[in-house]
């Protein structure tokens, strides 16, 4: 009896280190990724353009039925994919997008924004930037463009009905070229203004670059709030601006309410 109790203890000690060595393997962190991202953050798609920021790499992807940012932590870990708009304005390109948790995004060539629902915007210095990487065009770093001498357009966006804004609810203002009726509104400015627990008037600034504008041109300021992502009040009249001796400034926008189907 002896012996066998010898023999079992011989045993169970040798296999301690093994069970030790198999916890601690266990319990390593997982590693980051060791990709390039400025190269192969997209994969197999073809890349639009490469962000760096303080704590994150931005890919923006070429995908197969339209465009998809891929936000990555700066140590390769977390990542997530949305789908993304190019959008042209006076002082540069900027993509948006908004994923299926409603966090919102943006970023341009100087700063990546972070909306979370039910929070102030987070934003982050982009610190490098680089378009139209493929695997047949060498990566073209583009430097950061010189300001523009931009004006502004102000004024406010209310309604009359006696309702609170809920604490989420997100208002877009817009600046559009409007003159051809047989074409879309071309955005000039869009400003994106998460209420925050305000109440209307909500100010807004939209900026434009003056020498793009033409006298005999019309352009006006539109106007939506969203709760949840849902439409719940839109402007139904042409706010005109800036041409034909119309304001740019204290320029109200009423909206109306939607009606819930």
């Amino acid at each position: 009896m002896r012996s066998l109790i010898a023999s079992a203890l011989t045993l169970l000690t040798g296999l301690l280190p093994l069970t030790a060595a198999v916890a601690q393997e266990e319990m390593q962190p997982p590693q980051p990724l060791t990709i390039n991202f400025e190269t192969q953050g997209c994969g197999r798609f073809p890349q639009e353009a490469y962000y760096e920021t303080q704590f994150h790499f931005v890919n923006i992807c070429r995908g197969e039925a339209n465009l998809q940012m891929v936000v990555t932590d700066a140590d390769g870990l977390g990542r997530e994919r949305i789908p993304a708009e190019k959008q042209s304005r006076p002082d540069g390109i900027r993509f948006v997008g908004q994923s299926d948790r409603k966090i919102g995004y943006a970023i341009d060539n100087q700063t990546f924004t972070i909306v979370f629902p039910d929070q102030k915007p987070y934003q982050e210095k982009v610190t490098r930037f680089v378009f139209a990487i493929s695997p047949t065009t060498k990566p073209t770093t583009q430097p950061t463009p010189k300001p523009m001498n931009l004006a502004t357009v102000t004024g406010n966006v209310t309604y009359r009905p006696r309702i609170a804004l809920p604490p989420n609810a997100v208002v877009k203002v817009s600046l559009q070229d409007v003159s051809r009726a047989d074409a879309p509104a071309i955005v000039l400015d869009e400003q994106t203004i998460p209420s925050d627990g305000k109440q209307v008037p909500i100010p807004f600034t939209l900026r434009y670059d003056p020498s793009q504008i033409k006298p005999s041109h019309s352009y006006a300021v539109s106007a939506r709030i969203l709760v949840n992502g849902q439409l719940r009040w839109i402007s139904t009249t042409l706010n005109l601006v800036i041409t034909r001796g119309n304001p740019t400034s204290n320029v109200t926008v009423l909206v109306q309410p939607v009606p819930r189907r």
